[in-house]
């Protein structure tokens, strides 16, 4: 073989070897891009809800948190974060739909009462209500972290929010159960009381975690459906959308949909599940402003 053949050869795998380390680099820099930088910073996404029959509370806020997964990638200093950006929207009711903790974190009492106090760092006016998501039911301490932190639970029922002497807000949560036919059940009793009611509600809103379960249920008589699970896909890719969808975020998992004719939001959230990393898609929570207009 001729030497300069030999040098080709070699000037080729030295170009090959090069490429590749290049290549790698870009990957970890890409990897530690979203496991370091993204998942620290926090949007906030606001929606317009317009409806003739809500001009007596026109400008009403709520804030749609969900999927903090505490202890995976959010620690207690993004959770003051969320905390003071929450305040500075000062929404008039906070509901969150899930996903406090992380399932593979160790809770200790020391964590317990650093998310109290923080969560309970929400401004006394905000109205808080909350469903479990399929984390929080491994967690005994869950519902007294919540209680202690001012929440008031909505799994598998409803309260009712009055704005004046006639009109109120109807609010229903369905808590994560990963099964179809008791999410069916939680509804259909709810349902019953929102059917029977001889003074309508003004407005009605139904909180989900998984939101595929969406599917067989009949939305009739709400005006507005609420979600999380689904991370915004977690990891998204320009022009193509999220590609790490959970089980029961398949069939529904974009930001904003309408089914049966209802507005059906889905919050991105706020932590990481199974894989520790977001790219293209920041943490955020959902603030929606009530207009007649």
């Amino acid at each position: 073989m001729k030497r300069e053949d030999k040098g080709k050869r070699k000037n080729a795998k030295r170009n090959g070897f090069i490429f590749f380390i290049f290549i790698l680099c870009i990957g970890l820099l890409i990897l530690a891009y979203s496991h370091f930088i993204v998942p620290k910073r926090l949007d906030v996404k606001e929606y317009r809800i317009v409806d003739e029959k809500l001009k007596n509370i026109h400008g009403y806020k709520i804030a749609h948190v969900t999927d903090i997964h505490f202890g995976k990638t959010t620690t207690i200093e993004d959770l003051k974060k969320l905390v003071e950006k929450i305040n500075l929207t000062k929404p008039n009711i906070l509901l969150f739909t899930g996903d406090l903790i992380d399932k593979k974190t160790t809770l200790t009492e020391k964590m317990k009462e650093e998310i109290e106090t923080v969560l309970s760092g929400l401004d006394g006016t905000i109205l808080k209500y909350a469903i479990k998501g399929e984390d929080d039911a491994l967690f005994s301490n869950y519902d007294f972290i919540m209680e202690n932190a001012g929440f008031i639970s909505l799994d598998n029922t409803y309260k009712t929010l009055y704005m004046n002497q006639n009109e109120y807000l109807f609010l229903a949560g369905l808590g994560s159960t990963k099964n179809q036919e008791k999410i069916e059940e939680a509804f259909q009793k709810t349902n019953e009381v929102l059917t029977s009611l001889e003074e309508k509600p003004l407005y009605s809103i139904l909180l989900f975690h998984e939101p595929d379960f969406a599917s067989n249920i009949d939305l009739t008589n709400f005006n507005l459906v609420l979600a999380g699970h689904s991370h915004g896909g977690q990891v998204r890719i320009p022009f193509v959308g999220g590609i790490i969808y959970p089980k029961y975020a398949k069939k529904y998992h974009q930001d904003k949909q309408i089914i049966q004719g209802k507005d059906f939001y889905i919050s991105s959230g706020i932590g990481t599940t199974k894989y520790g990393f977001r790219l293209f898609n920041n943490p955020s929570f959902n603030l929606y402003r009530l207009v007649s207009y």
